[in-house]
């Protein structure tokens, strides 16, 4: 693996540890306090249908009672919570996984320990570290697809990242 790699997965690892993403479902109450008045216009709703339900001769008991069912689990759903978990892998793949775990890496800026780590790597090329603070100069910070792009896109595929020749 090489040093740029390296260090964005060290980076990754430490977002994923210190942010608790692990991909598993977790029941979550924020949404129920956050956004209040969404949940009493949801069974405001619940219960201007049911008053409906209640007035059609033929809307029966078995239609209240899996009508009831419907509304109950779908704002189960809304108390869900899945902290999908971040991966070197995704760093610029447009394809479902974005569905599932956003474009993080646009929008992730990299630690100021890891942005040292990576201008101090004697590894890693002059031109690609003058790129990286001209970045961090005009938008006063560095994100994970910045160096992801410099590191390894506008290659022929299969070289490698610019890395210093080591005498």
């Amino acid at each position: 693996m090489d040093a740029i790699k390296s260090i964005l997965v060290k980076e990754i690892e430490r977002i994923n540890r210190q942010e608790g993403r692990d991909g598993k479902l977790r029941f979550n109450s924020e949404f129920a306090r956050d956004h209040r008045y969404l949940c009493l216009a949801m069974f405001a709703g619940y219960f201007a249908v049911v008053a409906v339900m209640y007035q059609v001769s033929y809307m029966g008991f078995f239609s209240f009672v899996a009508f009831t069912v419907f509304v109950l689990f779908m704002f189960a759903m809304l108390l869900i919570e899945i902290k999908p978990v971040y991966r070197f892998e995704d760093i610029g793949v447009l394809d479902l996984r974005v569905c599932y775990n956003g474009e993080w890496y646009f929008t992730r800026a990299l630690s100021p320990q890891s942005v040292k780590a990576l201008l101090d790597e004697p590894s890693i090329g002059a031109t690609l570290k003058t790129r990286m603070q001209e970045i961090i100069a005009n938008k006063g910070e560095i994100d994970f697809y910045d160096v992801y792009d410099l590191a390894y896109s506008k290659k022929p595929q299969g070289e490698q990242p610019q890395l210093a020749v080591l005498n």
